[in-house]
């Protein structure tokens, strides 16, 4: 698998990147996330020549609310980049059926995407990865290759 391209973007560059890329924006004047939301900051590096984009429904009554469930924190947070270091002192008694409960879990591609540094590791996803490391008796630290600034997208 290649590994990703981590060449330094502006967030401006990055933003526009995802705004042609059809990612969802958010239109709401009225919501008191926007200021740092991603999907609402976004709208204004859309592309003026597409027709069709991809946005929020305002009229859910989820949205525009302090709970919104589309809000995306317009800050990067420091996310985990590969999991293959968090098997090296593992016995195998407990990496093996890990390993296989990650793959089921994640899907094969999704789980080696992670493994391999490609994509990384949204948070939720890592304390499910040391919860189930945790079930399967592993009591030492979990250890992951290296760890990256990223926005949850």
């Amino acid at each position: 698998m290649k590994t990703k391209e981590t060449a330094p973007q502006t967030r401006e560059q990055l933003f526009a990147e995802k705004a042609a890329k059809n990612y969802t924006i958010c239109h709401s004047q009225t919501c008191p996330l926007r200021a740092h939301c991603l999907r609402w900051l976004l709208r204004t590096y859309t592309l003026q020549s597409r027709r069709i984009t991809t946005c929020v429904n305002l009229n859910h009554p989820a949205m525009q609310t302090e709970t919104c469930p589309m809000y995306r924190n317009d800050q990067p947070i420091r996310m985990p980049l590969g999991i293959a270091k968090m098997y090296y002192d593992m016995p195998q008694r407990i990496a093996h059926p890990l390993k296989q409960h990650l793959i089921e879990y994640f899907n094969r591609k999704r789980y080696y995407e992670y493994h391999s540094g490609y994509r990384p590791v949204p948070p939720v996803h890592e304390e499910y990865i040391r919860h189930a490391a945790q079930s399967y008796g592993w009591t030492g630290p979990i250890e992951f290759g290296s760890y990256v600034e990223d926005y949850l997208w």
